[in-house]
């Protein structure tokens, strides 16, 4: 059973924190304390991988081998790549934690408009949750890319202590509508009812 939100026709980051907020709002509800909220964005992969020939398998693939963090893997799988991209990739890796991942992003990524977007667009979001939901503890994983081929932008998970999986995911997936016709900005999340 799942409880889920969206909003559509807005492309600003403040439909994003309206999710993220009624997310942790509807968690809070629910007695839900001790929460973690996780930021990623696809943007980043995306940015990263812009002009390789890669079919859809090896993109779920890649996407999967990030998440697990298996760098040996990585490798192979993006020695087609060029050296930017490879490099780009496997710093992946190593991005996740803090605020200081965002920092230490800048750095090692490659400077691309999609990327600094990204980055600026993650901390925004980690400012504007920090002020609302204090009690919150906020960290990034720039390789865990769930849904990776679904969102298009920033996307979250919750978690909780005493739960092994997220308890709510959500972001952005402004391309999605254009399979019913209408391709309009959307932001949403579900929630595990269980």
């Amino acid at each position: 059973l799942q409880f889920g939100a969206e909003v559509y026709g807005h492309a600003g980051l403040e439909a994003d924190l309206e999710v993220i907020d009624l997310a942790l709002d509807a968690l809070g509800g629910a007695g839900i304390g001790d929460v973690m909220l996780d930021l990623g964005d696809a943007r980043v992969l995306r940015a990263l991988l812009a002009g390789a020939a890669l079919d859809g398998e090896r993109l779920t693939e890649m996407a999967s081998v990030l998440a697990s963090k298996d760098a040996a893997a990585l490798a192979g799988l993006a020695e087609s790549l060029q050296a930017e991209a490879r490099a780009g990739l496997q710093s992946l890796l190593r991005l996740y934690g803090g605020h200081d991942v965002l920092d230490a992003a800048r750095s090692t990524l490659p400077t691309r408009e999609p990327i600094n977007r990204a980055l600026d667009d993650l901390a925004w979001l980690a400012t504007h949750v920090a002020r609302a939901h204090p009690h919150v503890r906020i960290g990034f994983d720039l390789a865990d890319l769930s849904g990776y081929a679904y969102y298009s932008g920033p996307r979250f998970s919750v978690y909780a202590a005493g739960s092994n999986a997220a308890l709510a995911r959500g972001g952005r997936y402004d391309e999605v509508g254009a399979v019913f016709g209408r391709n309009r900005p959307a932001v949403g999340f579900s929630l595990a009812v269980k």
